[in-house]
């Protein structure tokens, strides 16, 4: 059906970058919300990464997604007769999105649930302490989320790039 209806082709990116807030939706606030926020949880995980999971999928998931559809939304009504470089666009959607799933996956959440069992054990001030953020395992969580960032940036700048070419083409039809 969707390829029957000639105009979602037209707002295809914005429509992408809302489906990506339904996931992230459900993942971050969602899932990673329910996670943090039971009463037993709140006791031990609440200030560690499993929050800074939630935070990130929750707020740029959802928010920043959404955000960028609606500027995509407008540019596109601002700019009728512009071609979409689908190329640059489909590179901005893929990385923002996979760079911030790597961040969430390979780093805060790891490492948020490794500070949770340590909190259980050892308690809540240990996992706090400078001896524990700064032990080799935290490090390395630390390192390893460059990955995810890097991607997520890459992604921020070719979306930069392509707004470029949105731009021209608003300033040429005044």
């Amino acid at each position: 059906m969707e390829k029957q209806a000639t105009w979602t082709h037209f707002y295809q990116w914005p429509l992408k970058y809302f489906a990506a807030v339904t996931f992230w939706n459900l993942v971050g606030a969602g899932l990673l919300g329910f996670l943090i926020n039971t009463p037993i949880a709140l006791y031990y995980m609440q200030g560690l990464n499993t929050t800074a999971a939630h935070g990130h999928g929750a707020m740029f998931g959802v928010y920043g997604m959404l955000g960028i559809g609606l500027m995509l939304f407008c540019l596109r009504g601002m700019a009728v007769n512009y071609q979409w470089n689908d190329r640059w666009m489909n590179w901005a959607f893929w990385s923002l999105n996979a760079g911030l799933a790597l961040m969430i996956v390979i780093a805060l959440l790891p490492a948020g649930l490794w500070q949770t069992y340590n909190a259980n054990v050892y308690g809540y001030w240990f996992v706090r302490s400078a001896e524990f953020i700064h032990s080799p395992f935290m490090e390395s969580m630390v390192w390893s989320r460059v990955v995810g960032d890097v991607l997520f940036t890459f992604g921020a700048l070719v979306l930069c790039v392509a707004m470029v070419g949105v731009y021209r083409a608003i300033r040429a039809e005044k």
